[in-house]
């Protein structure tokens, strides 16, 4: 996990990329002023780690990898590991699947994974 200090350098960094891109979608790197330094993507997601351990979001969104039964960031950093339920088949015909998520952030999360759509899960956090 990254320190406190190297996760506010990268937030600065990514909030100075969207400031100068505005609402542009994309850029060419050839493009960038010299004082813009774009975090990587993995910088990007030793951050979403640290954001969601500091801040222990309600509601988030997660890949699913079901051989290895964790929840991952989209580069693959390890959220927390995953309980699946019985599967269904939707009216539309897809296989969704219950999963209960214990994070690193201390926290437990459920949700749905559909599993026919793709390996992503939209959880929310259990309350008690």
């Amino acid at each position: 996990m990254i320190s406190a200090e190297q996760a506010t350098d990268i937030r600065r960094r990514e909030d100075e990329l969207r400031a100068w891109m505005g609402t542009r979608r994309s850029y060419h790197p050839d493009e960038l002023p010299p004082s813009i330094q774009p975090p990587s993507n993995a910088e990007r997601s030793s951050l979403e780690v640290y954001e969601f351990c500091r801040d222990k979001p309600e509601r988030y969104f997660v890949y699913v990898s079901v051989d290895q039964r964790t929840a991952t960031t989209w580069t693959g950093e390890k959220l927390g590991f995953v309980s699946f339920g019985k599967s269904w088949r939707d009216n539309f015909g897809g296989t969704r699947v219950h999963i209960r998520i214990n994070a690193v952030n201390g926290c437990h999360y459920y949700g749905t994974y559909f599993k026919t759509a793709g390996d992503y899960a939209r959880v929310k956090k259990v309350k008690a």
